[in-house]
């Protein structure tokens, strides 16, 4: 049993097992009115507060006319009917184009040079809070090629049914063969030639991959030199167990696969040794901004995972979601979807054995060079964070790879037009904005919590009353604000920086309260 003294000064008794609603109650008596706290706080001499920075920098809005004409319907029909920012399923849809492409076709992005060729498997992902439909945008986009792979494992089923049946069919010839043998030498006669039996087993050929450890990852690529796509619904949890002890080979296997042509051989005791000539990755999935946050505090320090895994997330992007959302419920469009389905199989079916090269055509090579040397000016700016320079440093392949994809989407098979580089170049130019955000949001979530709480005050929440308590804060829900722990963490960075003053209020009855008091001079700046 709980007794609370009422404002009459009577005893309140209340369940021991009820303490919210008596700590509401509790509250209800101890806080002070606004204006008891204004009567106490006419002696406060305030000071302009501090500026906190905007938190995470801008990004602009995504152009569906960076896209190759023939994947838009698709990614606008799918943004619509969810409601979710282009970029999401415009992402996704050329990190898929990658995942099919593989080493099927490669670039060379400089005229004479045909020591550099550029294999355009990509990685990336969707950074959005929880609920924002990252896993349901990706599962659409991906979903032609999902179709494609269903129907080459269903092949692979038939061809290995009919592989066992082949395999029964000579062990039976080379019984009989045997018996025959055997009784021609008994007879002296000339014994029947053994018959050659030749059945290579059969591959499965693959596309797509949603969990495999790379020991079960490198027999795939040992089978498909084109390499595959690896989709993870949540990055984090991949990213995460990079980091783990005991790893170090999977990292070393997933970096080099980034680069797409590499060889790579794994030695294993039970399993022996697996050799893939050709290692090509791409990887694309989603994760939430808090969970991005908490990587990059560990990966990005001086250490052994600062090894640049974190830069080879070149299609990484993180909109801001609008808060408006108009209610959709209508029919997928159906030629959008059929008209990327041709373009997906259109390249998975690319031969693998003969990859296709292609090159600029001349006014494309024109804007290259300018664009690589304006790039290599650039990622030697002392402006740039190492961060960011690591990031920046391998848009030198991702400029073609994107240019390449878009040709082969759009069905150019002879050359890379200007047209498709200058759509590659602006796709840098708004991906590097995106990384922007990506590598600054670095910053601590108390002060990211301050940042918007002071934005709230800004824009007059509480004005009126001049004051506010911690629950009035939490109880509104906002994002990395909804607990009093959080809440009091942020006040601590806006006390700190001169934009609110801690009161103890006394109260006739029960302990003091606190109470936020908030500086008029941030009312006199907007």
């Amino acid at each position: 049993m709980k007794i609370f003294k009422g404002l009459n000064g009577d005893d309140v008794f209340g369940a021991a097992d009820d303490d919210e609603t008596f700590g509401d109650l509790k509250r209800l008596i101890d806080e002070p009115s606004p204006l008891e706290l204004h009567q106490s706080d006419d002696h406060l001499i305030w000071a302009e507060p501090e500026n906190l920075g905007q938190g995470l920098p801008p990004v602009p809005a995504f152009n569906v006319e960076l896209l190759p004409t023939s994947l838009r319907p698709m990614v606008e029909d799918v943004a619509d009917r969810m409601q979710v920012p282009a970029d999401f399923p415009a992402v996704a849809a050329v990190a898929t184009l990658a995942g099919l492409c593989g080493r099927r076709a490669t670039i060379q992005p400089k005229e004479h040079d045909t020591s550099w060729k550029v294999t355009p498997n990509l990685w990336g992902g969707i950074i959005a809070s929880p609920g924002l439909k990252k896993s349901p945008v990706i599962a659409a986009i991906t979903a032609p090629a999902r179709a494609i792979e269903k129907e080459l494992r269903m092949a692979g089923e038939v061809a290995s049914r009919e592989y066992e049946e082949a395999v029964e069919r000579a062990k039976l010839e080379k019984e009989a063969w045997a018996t025959q043998f055997k009784q021609a030498i008994k007879k002296g006669q000339e014994p029947p030639t053994r018959p050659e039996i030749k059945m290579p087993a059969p591959t499965q050929r693959r596309l797509l991959v949603s969990d495999a450890t790379p020991e079960c990852l490198q027999r795939i690529m040992s089978e498909n030199p084109a390499g595959v796509m690896v989709i993870r619904d949540e990055l984090a949890g991949f990213l995460a167990g990079l980091e783990r002890q005991g790893r170090e080979m999977e990292r070393a296997f997933y970096l080099e696969a980034w680069n797409g042509d590499s060889h790579f051989t794994m030695d294993r005791i039970a399993r022996g040794t697996i050799h893939a000539e050709h290692c090509c990755v791409s990887l694309f999935g989603g994760i939430q901004p808090g969970r991005l946050n908490g990587y990059l505090a560990d990966a990005l320090r001086d250490g052994p995972s600062n090894d640049g895994l974190m830069q080879r997330f070149q299609l990484l992007v993180w909109p801001d979601v609008p808060s408006a959302c108009a209610y959709r419920d209508r029919v997928p469009d159906l030629r959008a979807q059929s008209t990327a389905e041709e373009v997906y199989r259109r390249v998975a079916a690319m031969d693998e054995a003969n990859p296709l090269l292609l090159k600029f055509d001349p006014d494309a090579q024109a804007l290259f060079v300018d664009w690589l040397s304006k790039l290599e000016q650039y990622v030697r700016s002392e402006d740039l964070s190492p961060h960011m320079q690591a990031h920046l440093a391998k848009y030198r392949s991702l400029m073609p790879s994107l240019a390449l994809l878009f040709s082969l989407a759009d069905g150019e098979l002879e050359h890379v037009s200007l047209r498709h580089a200058q759509q590659a170049a602006d796709w840098c130019e708004y991906l590097e904005e995106h990384a922007r955000r990506v590598y600054e949001s670095r910053i601590s979530p108390e002060r990211l919590a301050a940042i918007s709480l002071s934005k709230k005050l800004s824009g007059g929440w509480k004005a009126d009353e001049g004051t506010f308590t911690v629950r009035d804060v939490y109880t509104n829900d906002w994002s990395g604000l909804n607990s009093a722990e959080q809440v009091r963490a942020a006040l601590t960075v806006l006390e700190d920086a001169g934009w609110v003053v801690r009161k103890k209020v006394e109260s006739k009855i029960g302990r003091p309260s606190e109470v936020y008091a908030i500086n008029p001079h941030i009312w006199k700046r907007t």
